[in-house]
């Protein structure tokens, strides 16, 4: 037999029951074994030797012969006996088992159907008829059941509209936090929930070349309004003393830098824990002082950090600065109060009727409704109302307040990226009206605001002469004014190149002058750093459909609003980011801007600057970004920050659940490729292994013991 048969004949008998046993090794008596002997003794052609038989051969003899007639010896009784009663329950088990979603009548025989037994039950047999009447029953509840669900829920008619649109979107922002920017990014981009935000992670278009394109030549955009903002406001001597805990001179930068502490740069600090450098590092933070302005006491900074470092960071501030004293948030209690009186009484019902014109629809309003106007969420919309962001020390008078969400910032990333924000922004027009109900004509009727707002904008138009961003010192500071850029949007997108009629017009020396020695210290001053300002502008925003009513007034379709509404003027901050600052090549390269606004304003500079001709990136471009700079990346290239750590944690988990969802057969053999690590990378043996090799130790020879940390460094990397 050929081992192809031999193969199949174990198949077939590794099912059959024990107690049936074959004889091995028996040939088979077929009539036909002395056939085939002529009459000289020798075979002829059709009369061949058959191949001995080694008992039961599956399917038709090739040379003739039959299935064998031999019968087993014996059979035990009770093993063959137990043997057939498995076999039937499993059958019987298998008839009585539905596997799949079936009807009473499909157990009949096709000719006995009837297509009315679905719904009439007396076309069953008798024997058939209770079964068929309690599945029935079962649909019909179910069937009740979707049916009220499918009540409760809102036409797509009803759900679009803006108030209930508002209730869906307030109400998914209580488990992460939205920018001010998601709708726009939801629609273009995949989303991914990290941190506690839900950011866009990558556009749902090929772009890695033309967002490459972008930085290296014209403009990039990120939303970079998920990082936290720790505001410490004190005594500068009390600051510095207290921060000094948390860095050293050796890591490089501190907070108390003669050109970070002047208010003109900002600065990268690495912080650690209070007294414990070079150990129990925190992470990176960026540090931007307030410039010291005559009349006020005391200083003001702002410390910029990553969303995973800010449960870490926050605690430490509040021990060196003894910050332990929670103030509650403040509840204007004139506004309660005028809200109360300025509630107009209920007219009555055919006076209401008499104000409405015929055929128009009645609108729900504030008196009909008993709940407050729906509202947008603007800021951190997981934190309570009554949740604490203020601590101070009476001991040193320093306050700290956690100003997340509180303040916008965009990244521009580029060596075009000061023209496409000289073309978008322009400085504010001076207000002469005397309006003490906004901010901006109150702080205009000083001639000393003026003077300083006229240099600022001097300086803003001096970058337009500027042919590359990385031109500027790095870290310098600009604060401004500006109009609102929704006045001057255009109608079609552009793209904004560099003006070289603006760029001769520009005065040579003060070119230079910002070349050499960045923004003068007077002109980093902003608005934007007072608490009052920035609710004013908050509060005051025009709302869309009012400037878009105020433009379809105009005379000129598409002509400039003028003059300027009093409430359209927003104050912000231009901080330059550098570009790389390792190697030789591509010195500067990714060098940009970074602009800071109050919230609520995000929409209103976001749009004019797409329709600059920017290209809008994500989380995976900003690792691209970094990579390419050769700057390292917090958390992923921290592993010995807690953020880091909790990073590689999470990611490890990421990669192992993705690497189970494969079949076992189509996972990476990480073994046979010699991987210690796949899924994490090991940085706490590689430091002991060099730490070991570095005093000296170990009995192996010095190449094949420095071989080894190299080599897992390389499968790591």
């Amino acid at each position: 037999m050929s081992a192809a048969k031999a193969k199949m004949r174990e198949k077939k008998m590794r099912n059959q029951p024990a107690s049936v046993q074959y004889p091995s090794g028996v040939n088979g008596e077929g009539g036909s074994q002395n056939r085939g002997v002529g009459s000289g003794g020798h075979p002829s052609s059709k009369e061949r030797k058959k191949p001995e038989d080694t008992g039961w051969v599956r399917g038709h003899q090739r040379y003739g012969g039959g299935y064998s007639k031999e019968m087993p010896k014996y059979i035990t009784g009770g093993a063959f006996a137990r043997a057939r009663a498995a076999e039937v329950k499993a059958m019987l088990r298998a008839v009585s088992q539905t596997t799949c979603s079936s009807h009473v009548f499909q157990a009949l025989p096709k000719h006995m159907r009837r297509r009315a037994m679905s719904h009439n039950t007396k076309r069953l047999p008798r024997r058939l008829r209770d079964v068929a009447d309690r599945m029935r029953e079962k649909s019909l509840q179910a069937g009740s059941k979707k049916k009220k669900e499918s009540a409760k829920s809102k036409s797509r008619k009803a759900r679009r509209r803006h108030g209930n649109l508002l209730l869906e979107f307030n109400r998914r922002q209580r488990k992460n936090i939205w920018l001010e920017t998601h709708i726009w990014h939801a629609k273009r981009f995949h989303m991914v929930k990290k941190w506690g935000y839900c950011l866009g992670d990558r556009p749902t278009f090929k772009c890695y070349r033309s967002c490459y394109r972008a930085m290296s030549s014209h403009c990039l955009l990120q939303d970079l309004s998920y990082y936290c903002c720790i505001e410490l406001k004190g005594e500068e001597d009390e600051l510095s003393a207290a921060l000094s805990q948390m860095t050293s001179k050796e890591a490089g930068p501190t907070f108390a830098a003669a050109l970070c502490l002047s208010g003109r740069r900002q600065v990268s600090v690495t912080v650690y824990r209070a007294g414990q450098y070079p150990c129990q590092p925190l992470g990176p933070v960026t540090v931007l002082w307030r410039p010291k302005t005559p009349g006020i006491r005391g200083r003001q900074l702002w410390i910029w950090a990553h969303p995973t470092l800010k449960q870490d960071l926050l605690p430490e501030l509040q021990s060196v600065c003894r910050c332990w004293e929670a103030v509650p948030p403040s509840v204007d209690p004139e506004v309660s109060c005028a809200k109360e009186k300025s509630a107009p009484h209920p007219e009555p019902e055919n006076v209401l009727e008499a104000k409405l014109k015929p055929g128009a629809k009645r609108k729900r309003s504030s008196v009909d409704a008993s709940e407050p106007p729906v509202k947008k969420i603007l800021g951190d919309g997981t934190r309570l109302p009554g949740t604490t962001v203020t601590w101070k020390s009476s001991s040193t008078g320093i306050v700290i307040n956690d100003l997340t969400m509180e303040i916008v910032r965009y990244r521009l990333i580029g060596p075009q990226s000061h023209s496409v924000l000289t073309e978008a922004l322009e400085a504010a027009t001076v207000c002469k009206e005397v309006d003490k109900s906004f901010w901006w004509p109150q702080h205009c009727s000083d001639e000393s605001n003026m003077l300083l707002h006229q240099q600022q904008a001097d300086v803003f138009h001096t970058l337009k002469g500027i042919s590359s961003t990385t031109e500027l010192p790095p870290g310098t500071v600009l604060g401004l004014t500006v109009d609102d850029p929704r006045l001057t949007l255009p109608t079609k997108k552009m793209k904004v190149l560099p003006c070289v009629s603006q760029a001769q017009e520009a005065d040579e020396d003060k070119r230079k002058e910002l070349i050499l020695r960045g923004v003068p210290e007077q002109c980093c001053q902003s608005s934007l750093w007072e608490e009052s300002v920035r609710d004013d502008v908050t509060e005051n925003k025009i709302p869309e459909q009012a400037l878009n009513r105020m433009k379809s007034e105009m005379l000129v379709p598409g002509s400039r609003l003028s003059p300027t509404p009093p409430q359209g003027r927003v104050p912000v901050l231009l901080v330059h980011q550098p570009g790389k600052q390792v190697g030789q090549e591509m010195s500067s390269w990714g060098a940009g801007w970074d602009l800071l606004l109050p919230k609520g304003w995000g929409m209103a500079f976001w749009v004019p600057l797409v329709y600059r001709g920017v290209r809008v990136a994500g989380l995976h471009m900003g690792l691209k970004h970094s990579h390419s700079k050769a700057a390292p990346i917090f958390p992923h290239d921290f592993p010995d920050c807690p953020a880091g750590i909790r990073f590689q944690e999470e990611q490890e988990a990421e990669f192992l659940d993705k690497f189970k969802r494969h079949p076992p057969a189509k996972r990476t053999n990480y073994i046979k490729h010699g991987c210690l690590a796949p899924f994490r990378c090991p940085w706490q043996q590689l430091a002991e292994e060099w730490e070991h090799l570095t005093r000296g130790g170990g009995d192996e020879p010095a190449e094949m013991s420095v071989a080894k940390p190299l080599s897992l460094f390389i499968v790591l990397r």
